[in-house]
């Protein structure tokens, strides 16, 4: 969830009228909104940055609303999801309510009680607690080591990873044992910054140094002065910006945009990425000098999955946050969660971890949280009594694809060979199996 007090909405729509007239209506209520046209857009946003409340229509040209929601679900957490369906999909919307949606409006829908609805679901408090760090099992403890003794040094640091490994935590711990703790901790999703927007985010502005800039801004260089500024997915940001930064590295200076003079940055810079940046610069659009002053120091943070042994520890120490942002009594595991939560392959890594266990908490008013409260999608594998033979053949191998594509994180290839055939076989079945038409991918 955002730490402002705008309310962050995604809209996933592929009807460019209707989806155009939600979102001019909903920022005309001070909402901030995303706007995804299919289900891949959706998850490169959710992956992005967490909104604060998900609406979907049901029908999508890449998927259903089923398919969305199980690949979504990783990176929810407790962000509302709500499906928009005609009258015809209404089985299909109860059935996601079942496994753990919000709640679906059935086309044509008020936009009043839509903005209503939007209010209402927001949770208002928006704090995780405080990071769990490394160091929980051996996978971990050299990397926890190195971070430490990092932190008393200036040197720059670039940390390789997955999304969702913790590679903030990572950052931030490295700014907490340095003498800069007392100094600003300043994280920027380069991914996430319009293009329009970046040299202003980035550098400031005086007033009047373009149009609609009416008063003086601080950028990110100003806003960590002394402190670390933390560029989160680097290898997305923009070339014109790799320059600039590449000049603030080599002498320590910039320039607001509309000012006559430089001011100093005294601050240290970490990057981070989930790109093969070597590949980046081989194509020309990541520069090779800029790596080179990111990468003085190059530290992989290990995904989940390679750490099973802090699965159960990283969970605990999540419910035990929840619960006391909550003011709850925390509840326990039960022994299906436990083995669920170390059979999972953990494709959105320790975020997915904390999002699922977030969602638990936030819908389950048990004592002890089951494998049905952290992995509700798994309901919609359950179909009711099949009318033929066939039918059951073809939802189980429905499931199985299903379950394939969750863990390879929506990965066609891998999924596919996890089931022993083809990608376009997979591509192919899916597609007959879903109902839907369409050739095979690229």
């Amino acid at each position: 969830m955002t730490t402002t007090t705008t309310i962050h909405v995604l809209l996933i729509e592929d009807d460019a009228v209707l989806g155009g007239a939600l979102v001019q209506r909903l920022r005309l209520e001070g909402f901030a909104v995303t706007h995804a046209a299919d289900g891949a857009q959706a998850l490169a946003a959710l992956r992005r940055e967490r909104p604060d409340f998900v609406l979907s229509d049901i029908r999508l040209p890449d998927g259903s609303g089923e398919d969305l929601y199980r690949r979504a679900l990783p990176y929810l957490g407790r962000t509302p999801i709500v499906f928009a369906t005609a009258f015809a999909d209404v089985g299909q919307a109860v059935r996601l309510v079942r496994a753990g949606a919000d709640d679906y409006l059935t086309k044509p829908f008020d936009v009043d009680a839509l903005v209503e609805r939007i209010r209402a679901l927001v949770p208002g408090e928006t704090g995780e607690g405080p990071a769990l760090g490394f160091g929980l099992s051996p996978a971990t403890g050299r990397l926890a080591a190195d971070l430490e003794r990092l932190a008393s040094r200036d040197a720059p640091v670039l940390l390789l990873g997955e999304t969702g490994v913790g590679k903030e935590v990572a950052a931030r711990l490295l700014h907490e044992r340095s003498a800069r703790a007392n100094e600003p901790f300043v994280a920027v999703n380069c991914g996430a910054v319009p293009r329009e927007l970046m040299e202003s985010e980035f550098f400031g502005h005086e007033r009047g140094a373009f149009t609609g800039a009416s008063g003086a801004h601080a950028g990110w260089f100003e806003e960590a002065d002394g402190g670390t500024l933390f560029l989160d997915e680097i290898g997305e940001l923009d070339p014109r910006l790799q320059t600039a930064l590449l000049r603030v590295l080599q002498d320590g200076h910039f320039r607001r945009l509309g000012a006559r003079q430089d001011q100093r940055f005294r601050g240290r810079v970490v990057a981070a990425t989930n790109a093969d940046l070597g590949a980046r610069i081989a194509e020309g659009s990541f520069r090779e000098d800029l790596y080179y002053r990111l990468a003085v120091v190059e530290l992989r943070v290990p995904p989940l999955r390679e750490r099973p042994g802090e699965v159960l520890t990283l969970a605990r120490g999540f419910v035990q946050q929840a619960a006391a942002r909550q003011g709850l009594a925390a509840p326990t595991l039960a022994e299906d969660a436990e083995a669920a939560l170390r059979a999972h392959d953990w494709p959105g890594n320790v975020r997915e971890l904390r999002n699922r266990i977030e969602r638990a908490m936030a819908l389950s008013d048990g004592q002890a949280l089951g494998a049905a409260d952290l992995f509700p999608e798994r309901a919609l594998d359950e179909p009711g009594p099949a009318d033929t033979l066939a039918d059951a053949r073809e939802r189980a191998e429905l499931a199985q694809i299903e379950r394939a594509l969750e863990q390879s994180g929506g990965r066609l290839a891998e999924a596919a060979q996890r089931l022993g055939i083809s990608r376009t076989t997979l591509w192919k079945r899916r597609k007959k199996l879903l109902g839907e038409e369409g050739g095979a991918p690229d």
